[in-house]
Formats: C-alpha cells, structure tokens, sequence
C-alpha cells in the first residue's frame, strides 16, 4: 500500500467506528411516521391530551433478541398502562409479516404495534442516537423528550412503582 494512503485510510475507518449522535438525552422526541397501526390506538406522542410516557421500541419479527424482550414489554404495558406508560414496537417490515407475527403472538404481545412509513423514523430515532442495532427503545417523557435510550430489557419502569421515577430518577440526568 502507497504510504500516503495510510492516513486516508485512518481517517476512514476512525470515522466509520466513531459514535456520532446528533440529538442528546433530553432533547425533544421526534413525531411518530407511522404507516400503518397493527396492534392498538394509533399513538401521537406530541398531542397536548396523551401526556404520558411513551417507550418506543425498535425491532423486528426475525431478530432473536428482539423475541425475547417481548414478554418483558408486555409485562411493563400491563404493570404501567393505568399509571400513563405507553409501549410502542415499531418495525419496518412488510404488514402481512408483521399482521402474521403479532396475531401469532396473540396475548404474549400486548402492546400498541406500527409500521414506519419509509425509514423515517430510524433516521431521526436510530441513527441520531446513533444506535446500530434492534431491539433499542426511547423512553419519551410527559414534556416530550427522550430521558433514556437502550436495550429494552434494561428498561427500568419494571423496578419502581412510579412512572416518573422509573423513567427520570434512575436515568442519568442529562437534561
């Protein structure tokens, strides 16, 4: 190799293993683009009158991991859903797969459940909280921002009796 493509190449692959985010813990939840509704009410997470806690949980019927977190999510619908916690699994994939899948699932997924239009929401969710794989979900707060990003089964709303401190007290304070 030339010695004067050394650095080129440094430069290259430094930027390709760097985590770039563009948006920070406590910024503003970016709107929902949902395509289609699966499973429960459509969801808009910037209307005035649903001031709730939203997590928005990226995944995919044939990923592993993202299976497995499913009855953890189903679990924190069920503990938080009166106490104003919203669970919402988007994927992008084709609607009869994912009809097919949640209708298979029957009781074992018993969350709200939509389709991204495009990729619309993995760039201004995934990408801008440089997130590179499924299942990641974003807790978004009652004043719309994002107070936690991560892997669902490390989600603690499941550890405490209140929503708000679930989400805010046992986040790392950014905001």
């Amino acid at each position: 190799m030339k010695p004067f493509l050394l650095p080129i190449l440094g430069i290259i692959l430094t930027g390709a293993f760097l985590k770039t985010n563009a948006a920070n813990i406590g910024s503003k939840a970016p709107k929902l683009q949902i395509e289609h509704w699966v499973k429960g009410k459509p969801v808009d997470i910037n209307k005035a009158d649903e001031k709730k806690i939203h997590v928005i949980e990226f995944w995919a019927t044939w990923c592993g991991p993202c299976r497995t977190s499913i009855p953890h999510l189903t679990k924190l619908q069920k503990k938080f859903k009166n106490k104003g916690v919203t669970i919402i699994g988007v994927t992008d994939e084709k609607k009869s797969t994912v009809e097919r899948f949640v209708r298979r699932e029957g009781k074992q997924m018993e969350y709200t459940v939509a389709i991204e239009k495009g990729d619309s929401m993995s760039q201004s969710y995934m990408r801008a909280y440089g997130q590179t794989g499924i299942p990641s979900a974003f807790v978004v707060d009652q004043k719309d921002r994002i107070v936690w990003v991560g892997h669902p089964m490390n989600c603690l709303l499941y550890t405490s009796p209140s929503p708000r401190d679930a989400t805010l007290s046992r986040m790392p304070s950014s905001a």
